[in-house]
């Protein structure tokens, strides 16, 4: 189904772009029309979604550009309140002071409460509803204290005064619990040239340079970005001799360029809202291959999830070396 972002233009509510205007857009998903091609810069540190858009043709960037200004915005929401909340403080702040700002949502995203919380700000110029979306859209104010917007972006939560995470990211603010058995296995099992699929902020992969002296080299693997440069800050201060690869990718779909001795991974199982074992699945597809003849996987997942049958598939053995607290930990060798 399209979004109905795009709802207020299609309608003739809304001016199109004009040639030469230029709108920063956040949270797309599926492919635009084309005429929209030469107006939108778009915002997707999301892997497959990044790789989708740009090669439709659109210009799409992981990261925003500091400094920028832009004729207009657009953001569709998510599930993550504050990571919402600092796209709509950006974009108030990166657009041009009479350039409007169209946000779209539904109930699960809290549009209509992200609506009044940006009033405090700038009021709502109009909106409208379809499907149980709420596109609603703002002028920006020729005076608009852009020094408060910017104090009241959410920097993210530390952990242990040590670790950033940042709104939107998986296990934000928290070690997830899955993660902390699985290191409790790692110091035995890690050797030589290690990945850490699915990588995140980086806490299974501090973990294994700070208490896994037989490591030789680490490769960090995770589609989304932002969690990917949040890793980077993380592992930066941590004393090693083993200087961390860091790869933006999505292994449902692209493959490692090397061969692996160990591999650690506590692969996801959402896709969006809702639960998809093919993703676990496809990383254990994509471990096997990826790791040398006498390699190990060590692998944590939900106690739940059905891996064994794919386990027996793609590897020689397998075998669980804990089940604790609803998860499982798994070993296995091609």
């Amino acid at each position: 189904m399209k979004t109905p972002l795009f709802l207020p233009f299609t309608q003739e509510i809304l001016p199109v772009p004009q040639t030469g205007e230029h709108l920063i857009a956040y949270g797309l998903q599926e492919v635009p029309e084309t005429g929209w091609q030469p107006h939108l810069e778009i915002i997707q540190p999301w892997r497959p979604d990044y790789l989708k858009l740009s090669q439709a043709g659109f210009n799409t960037l992981p990261q925003v550009q500091e400094g920028q200004t832009y004729d207009g915005g657009l953001l569709l929401l998510d599930k993550h309140r504050k990571r919402n909340e600092n796209r709509l403080l950006h974009l108030l702040m990166a657009v041009k002071a009479g350039g409007r700002v169209v946000v779209c949502g539904d109930k699960v995203s809290g549009a209509a409460s992200l609506r009044k919380w940006a009033g405090q700000f700038v009021p709502a110029a109009d909106s409208l509803s379809k499907n149980h979306a709420i596109v609603f859209w703002l002028r920006v104010p020729e005076k608009l204290d852009k020094s408060i917007l910017a104090q009241r972006q959410n920097t993210g939560t530390r952990i242990d005064n040590r670790f950033e995470t940042l709104p939107g990211m998986f296990s934000h603010g928290r070690i997830d619990t899955g993660s902390a058995l699985l290191t409790r296995f790692m110091p035995d099992i890690l050797e030589g040239a290690v990945a850490d699929f699915g990588a995140g902020w980086g806490y299974l992969s501090a973990c294994a340079l700070e208490n896994c002296p037989d490591i030789t080299a680490l490769d960090l693997y995770e589609a989304d970005y932002d969690a990917l440069q949040v890793a980077r800050r993380n592992l930066a201060n941590i004393p090693s001799s083993v200087l961390p690869g860091f790869h933006w990718q999505d292994l449902t779909r692209e493959q490692p360029h090397q061969c692996y001795d160990t591999i650690i991974s506590n692969p996801p199982f959402h896709e969006g809202r809702a639960a998809d074992v093919s993703l676990g699945q496809a990383f254990i597809r994509c471990a096997a291959r990826a790791l040398k003849p006498n390699g190990k996987l060590l692998l944590v997942a939900n106690r739940h999830l059905p891996y064994e049958t794919i386990l027996a598939d793609c590897f020689r053995h397998s075998e669980h070396l804990a089940q604790e607290n609803g998860f499982k930990i798994i070993l296995a060798q091609p």
